[in-house]
């Protein structure tokens, strides 16, 4: 990079064939772009430029190396431009883990439609690796579980059901207390890792504990194969949001306890902009299952 400095500062003065101009062309103070031409003059010890009170002049070296620094110089501002298109076309967006195909698809449309030629490509993280993935630029883009107050994007959460063992246009918890699953064990209610968090935790385990619910019935973390399974072998029930329970056919209903949300915050990469990010927020909320496909097939609510 001092090279390039140095190359860029000797370009711009010889052909100005002034200090002060070539200054004005750099963008920097002129004492600082005779320091990167000396720099650079030592580093190749010869002189490239004859210095007098009126004029600049190049030395017989400085007319044969002038024409392959401005060649290079050339070539950097040319890599520096297809950088910018390269992160201006796609951005790398961190996402909660088991995202359903046909979101990320709808998502991928929604990010065209809404910014000319923008491509997203979703990596599916653990929220702590998200968080972590963001800081080092692996992820251009990030949505990290927040408190509903400091949400930029989120769903309501409720209880998604496989079988018809529980009536209501709200499930009520005291039901898993009521109702036995068909294979002789109580019901449970199930609570993804990405919710294992204190303000959708604790709020559903007081719930949870005002039902009457056994401290077994309550499952944290468990992962979506496993809570499917309960769902479709046990009757169980499982948090998620209404757009997680449409893709897996499930039917899904307000919870009749306690009200939650599954909230997010938006980390952003410093280089990535800000402004263009908001305007993708309605496709990185479908991408993360916060948001109904509406090409997906209906299923009972």
């Amino acid at each position: 990079m001092d090279l390039l400095r140095q190359l860029e500062a000797f370009v711009a003065v010889a052909e100005a064939r002034s200090f002060t101009r070539g200054a004005d062309t750099c963008g920097a103070p002129q004492p600082v772009v005779s320091r990167r031409i000396a720099a650079l003059e030592q580093d190749l010890g010869a002189t490239l430029l004859h210095r007098t009170s009126r004029q600049v002049e190049l030395t017989e070296v400085g007319r044969t190396l002038l024409p392959h620094a401005t060649d290079l110089v050339a070539r950097a501002g040319h890599f520096r431009e297809l950088a910018a298109t390269a992160r201006a076309a796609g951005l790398v967006v961190g996402i909660p883990p088991g995202p359903d195909p046909h979101a990320l698809v709808a998502a991928r449309r929604a990010a065209a439609d809404t910014v000319a030629a923008m491509t997203l490509t979703f990596a599916a993280e653990p929220a702590e690796r998200r968080a972590e993935l963001v800081r080092r630029g692996r992820l251009d883009v990030a949505l990290l579980p927040c408190p509903p107050d400091q949400e930029e994007t989120g769903a309501e959460l409720g209880a998604a059901t496989a079988t018809d063992g529980l009536r209501g246009r709200r499930l009520h918890l005291d039901q898993l207390r009521r109702s036995g699953g068909d294979e002789g064990r109580p019901r449970s209610v199930h609570l993804s890792a990405e919710d294992d968090v204190p303000w959708v935790r604790d709020p559903v385990h007081r719930a949870a504990r005002r039902a009457g619910l056994l401290d077994g019935q309550l499952r944290v973390g468990t992962p979506d194969t496993e809570a499917l399974t309960g769902a479709l072998e046990f009757g169980d029930a499982i948090l998620c949001t209404r757009a997680w329970a449409a893709a897996h056919r499930l039917r899904w209903r307000p919870l009749g306890d306690v009200a939650v949300r599954r909230s997010y915050a938006v980390a952003v990469r410093p280089q990535v902009s800000r402004p263009l990010v908001d305007s993708l927020l309605p496709a990185l909320a479908r991408a993360a299952g916060l948001a109904d496909d509406p090409e997906s097939s209906e299923v009972p609510r």
